[in-house]
């Protein structure tokens, strides 16, 4: 009987340290859930010694709205994150030229963008939101975009994509090519003097196959909230 007895225990707590192994293993296949709301931008994507310059993030829409985000910082270097219809999912670390890093502060100047406000309205539903934000001096300007909002200004929208334009963000997120096909071909990586884009990946349509983790999860690598 007492053999038994320690028998029953050795097998319970088998089972018991199986149990938590299997557990252990299942919850890091799902992705932490990304709370944060789309009309509500993320914060910028750091590096360590440098400050961010300037952020665009475009987030999902009743569609296949490349969900991504752009975090230029005061260096020139460039942090994307891709989420969801996107060509390259997660983060990629690449730099801009100094050219190219002087026109996209040139394109926030241009249209007088610290004198901006939101553009939250929802008069069309099912459109996707832009954020921006730019840094000048200790002053941080943030504008929300939503696409749906009648009142923002056309100026706005020609922003987002002269941003994704200058810092070639269509290597990652993906472009139509000239016979309208989406080309998903990997890209040999950024490089400085690259001729730019042609087209804004944003208004490309479809721009790839890949639709990412549903919608209640984030390919996030930093774990935003």
């Amino acid at each position: 009987m007492l053999q038994a007895i320690l028998n029953s225990r050795r097998w319970l707590h088998w089972v018991a340290c199986v149990s938590l192994v299997c557990a252990a293993a299942c919850s890091k296949k799902k992705p932490p859930a990304d709370t944060t709301s789309v009309d509500q931008p993320h914060p910028p994507d750091a590096l360590p010694g440098v400050t961010p310059l300037a952020t665009l993030e475009r987030t999902g829409c009743y569609g296949e709205c490349p969900v991504y985000r752009l975090t230029v910082s005061s260096d020139g270097s460039v942090v994307y994150v891709g989420t969801r219809w996107v060509k390259v999912l997660g983060r990629q670390v690449y730099k801009l030229s100094d050219a190219q890093l002087a026109e996209l502060q040139a394109a926030f100047e241009r249209i007088n963008f610290m004198s901006l406000r939101d553009f939250d309205r929802v008069e069309n539903t099912d459109d996707d939101w832009a954020h921006l934000s730019f840094r000048r001096g200790a002053q941080v300007k943030r504008v929300r975009h939503y696409h749906g909002d009648n009142a923002a200004p056309p100026s706005l929208s020609s922003l987002e994509d002269d941003f994704d334009r200058i810092v070639e963000s269509a290597r990652y997120v993906g472009a139509a090519a000239a016979t309208g096909a989406v080309s998903t071909a990997p890209s040999a990586g950024p490089a400085s003097d690259a001729p730019a884009a042609p087209s804004s990946p944003h208004s490309a349509g479809k721009p790839s196959d890949n639709a990412g983790p549903p919608d209640d999860t984030a390919a996030d690598p930093d774990n935003h909230p």
